[in-house]
Formats: C-alpha cells, structure tokens, sequence
C-alpha cells in the first residue's frame, strides 16, 4: 500500500512540474514578443489596436519557432515557412509604408 501512494505522489509531482516548465516557456515566448512589438512600434509608430494584433502574431511565431528550434538546421524549410507566415501577417496588419519599413528593419537585424 505505501509503495501505491509513493508512486501516485511521484506521478503528481511529474505533472505538476511539466505545467510549470509549460508555464515558463509561454512566459518565455510572451516576454519575447512583447519586447518585438514595442521595439517594432517604436520604429513604425502604429497605434495600441494593431500593436495587440501584431504582438498576437509574434506570440504565433514564438510557438512554431520553439517547436523547431533544437534542429534548425534540419528544418530549413519550416523555418522559411514560419518567417514566411510572420511576414504575411505583418503585411495584412500594417499600411504598405509601415510594412515596407518593417522590411527595412528587419533586414538590419
């Protein structure tokens, strides 16, 4: 019997720490974006609507990104794919001079 309680307490103890480190990587990817969304906002000086819809679309990229991130090299394609989508969003958010400063700025990076 107290070997049925260790291990349903050592089961518990697993799931409750795979929600943390869960957790901790939507944080991770939140804390991101936003610092992509108010950098890219000071550049292209967009109002509050399209800074929660652009930051919408980093938090997006953020979680494919972090699906492929340990093997980049072997997912060349997704990684074009991802950037691809990110730049199809940010072009239906933002005006055709924001998007093309967009551009701009993100060649510099």
């Amino acid at each position: 019997m107290k070997k049925i309680i260790t291990l349903c307490f050592f089961a518990m103890a697993l799931i409750f720490s795979t929600q943390n480190a869960t957790a901790q990587n939507t944080l991770e990817i939140s804390k991101v974006a936003s610092a992509k969304t108010k950098e890219l906002r000071k550049t292209l000086k967009f109002d509050k609507e399209k800074m929660d819809v652009v930051f919408r679309a980093y938090q997006d990229y953020g979680k494919a990104y972090k699906k492929i991130s340990k093997n980049l090299e072997g997912n060349k394609d997704r990684l074009d794919k991802i950037n691809r989508v990110l730049d199809e969003k940010l072009k239906t958010i933002l005006t055709e001079e924001q998007f093309d400063r967009y551009l701009e700025f993100d060649s510099e990076l």
